[in-house]
């Protein structure tokens, strides 16, 4: 299941650039924003707007930014006409998702099949692909646990804890699926530490991430994913070919996420 997150990658990765920065606070907002409109503004109530900013807060987009967006999406100072679309596209053998969100779906309908088809790909009928997809909740986890602070305004700090027993008490939650070794970057640090990733089945993701912050673990972020229930092997050729056409796909302002089967 590795290599499934496309904001995990995000999260990892060393010295975003300013540009680079402000397109994914683009889509973040525009993530956020749909969640309040479908769901209203209160995370404790809306658990799909916490998902969204729990995204925001992990590249560390502005609290004004992610209030504004929420704001937006409730219909505050200006309505938001955002909706999600998707589309599916076959790369030889390489079938993609492509989720988008847009206040133009002929705009972006257009857009995404110019990126398609300038690089080999084909747009296919709906259904043609995302048969083979399933959603899944996956919650990242450091080894480590909250101990709060005695002195009061001070922040709480983190003890780490033995990994297998962590595990083993993870495996216990009622929800939790599988669980698989992970990693993160720690950019004040500048390195890499160890995670644990909880798969969990869609609706009980809300559930399993609640018990675990509960138990006093140190949540690094959850979210909704989609997953392959087949998936083709592919030449290192055909990789990087999907790899590139991912990455120009996720250059648009439009795209939100990019899924492969491979």
């Amino acid at each position: 299941m590795s290599g499934h997150s496309k904001w995990a990658k995000i999260k990892h990765q060393k010295g975003v650039n300013d540009a680079k920065k402000g397109m994914i606070f683009t889509k973040l907002a525009k993530n956020i924003t749909l969640a309040a409109k479908e769901g209203g503004g209160d995370l404790n109530m809306n658990f799909i707007l916490r998902l969204a900013v729990s995204k925001a807060k992990d590249v560390n987009m502005p609290s004004e930014n992610i209030e504004r967006a929420i704001k937006k999406g409730v219909g505050g100072d200006e309505k938001s006409n955002v909706q999600r679309v998707s589309y599916e596209a076959m790369l030889g053998n390489v079938g993609l998702i492509v989720d988008c969100q847009t206040d133009n779906p002929n705009r972006t309908v257009a857009e995404v099949k110019h990126i398609l088809e300038g690089n080999g790909a084909k747009m296919v009928g709906q259904g043609s692909i995302s048969w083979n997809f399933e959603e899944k909740g996956i919650v990242t986890v450091r080894p480590q646990k909250v101990v709060k602070s005695e002195k009061y305004g001070a922040p709480d700090s983190f003890a780490d804890v033995d990994r297998e027993t962590l595990e083993l008490e993870l495996m216990d939650i009622e929800g939790v699926e599988d669980l698989e070794e992970g990693t993160g970057y720690d950019e004040e640090n500048s390195q890499n530490y160890s995670t644990i990733e909880i798969y969990t089945n869609k609706t009980a993701l809300k559930n399993v991430s609640t018990e675990v912050e509960k138990r006093g673990y140190r949540v690094e972020t959850f979210s909704l994913i989609k997953l392959p229930k087949e998936k083709k092997v592919v030449s290192e050729e055909e990789g990087n070919k999907a790899q590139n056409l991912v990455e120009l796909l996720e250059e648009n302002d439009d795209v939100d996420e990019v899924w492969l089967n491979i």
